[in-house]
């Protein structure tokens, strides 16, 4: 006998549909990316931290900065500057995920009215950050638990603030040990006043009342990030860190190392030699130098000059004439040493 069977009909394209897919919270956000870099922020692809020396990695000004007055141009740690007098000093320490890191402790001085506020700037900031979602986080940690410190991204013409203003800000509270914040902003749009303040200020400000002398704070992994969510410290190299900071700063040659820093020149008169000085990388402007001195002035070939002044400076290099008393016997060949020589072309 014949059994007849008879099947319903299936609608494939709703049965595909209707595929249960173990993609997760993360892929489920992958596939409804509507575009490469909505995806590529997803997975941390490429350069996320717009911080440069996040990781406080960088001191060329030295690893510890008393400043005995306040000022934004205070600056300690690379591409950072505290506003406020006080000891600024790179540390380390074991943060509670277990990476092992350099951070910026402050320990405030006693000039009065005294708070946390450090600072960042970002250059090109206004267009980075203008009318969109910025991500910022951090390790913080302080002696004043329960201190109110604000949060502020602002656009500001640089380190002069002839021009700047908030575009956007929250207060977090302080815990003694160790916490991670992240914090997420909906940037206000600035954009129209790109060619008044082009560049960005991240600023961590705390309140007069709830920092008396003598306080302490420190700060570890800043990151900013353009998106809505926070993503892992992105480490760099050092050398990598270093150079990004050499745009802004750089420290040329070292009091004590002698003959390690050589720099030929040629006499031009009978007492004035010119020496050229290459900088390691290319400044953002041309910078201002500084020379100090050591004891000895210039030597090369064991002749001593007795001044020098700095005459010219590029976005590669700078040139300094050395001047003597008496005449040069020898015309070539000289090199500086035991000098500190700065190149500053901070925003």
């Amino acid at each position: 006998m014949a059994v007849k069977v008879t099947k319903p009909e299936i609608d494939i394209r709703e049965k595909i549909s209707e595929l249960d897919k173990p993609s997760g919270v993360a892929g489920e956000a992958l596939l409804r990316a509507d575009t490469t870099r909505q995806q590529q922020e997803i997975l941390g692809i490429g350069r996320r931290n717009i911080v440069m020396n996040g990781g406080f990695d960088v001191w060329q000004r030295g690893t510890s900065v008393t400043k005995s007055s306040n000022s934004y141009n205070n600056f300690t740690a690379d591409r950072w500057s505290a506003y406020f007098a006080g000891t600024y000093t790179q540390q380390q320490t074991t943060l509670p995920n277990g990476d092992y890191v350099n951070y910026f402790r402050g320990v405030l001085g006693t000039t009065g009215s005294n708070r946390i506020n450090i600072n960042h700037f970002i250059e090109n900031g206004n267009s980075i950050m203008s009318g969109k979602y910025v991500t910022v986080s951090f390790w913080l940690a302080c002696d004043r638990p329960g201190s109110q410190v604000n949060i502020k991204l602002q656009t500001t013409s640089g380190t002069s603030f002839t021009s700047y203003t908030l575009i956007a800000n929250k207060y977090i509270t302080t815990e003694r040990d160790w916490k991670k914040y992240e914090i997420t902003f909906h940037c206000s749009n600035d954009l129209g006043n790109n060619s008044a303040r082009p560049h960005g200020l991240l600023e961590f400000d705390g309140a007069d009342a709830d920092w008396p002398n003598g306080s302490t704070f420190e700060i570890a992994q800043v990151q900013i990030e353009v998106g809505r969510a926070s993503t892992p410290f992105e480490y760099r190299s050092y050398g990598e860190e270093l150079a990004l900071c050499q745009r802004y700063f750089e420290k040329l040659a070292t009091n004590g190392e002698n003959d390690a820093n050589r720099y030929n020149g040629i006499a031009w008169a009978t007492n004035n030699m010119n020496v050229f000085i290459p900088f390691q990388v290319a400044k953002r402007v041309a910078p201002t130098v500084a020379i100090s001195h050591n004891g000895e002035v210039f030597t090369g070939n064991w002749e001593t000059a007795d001044g020098s002044a700095v005459t010219g400076t590029g976005l590669k290099g700078c040139t300094i004439s050395i001047q003597k008393s008496s005449a040069y016997t020898i015309k070539y060949g000289y090199f500086i040493r035991n000098q500190t020589i700065t190149a500053s072309a901070e925003l």
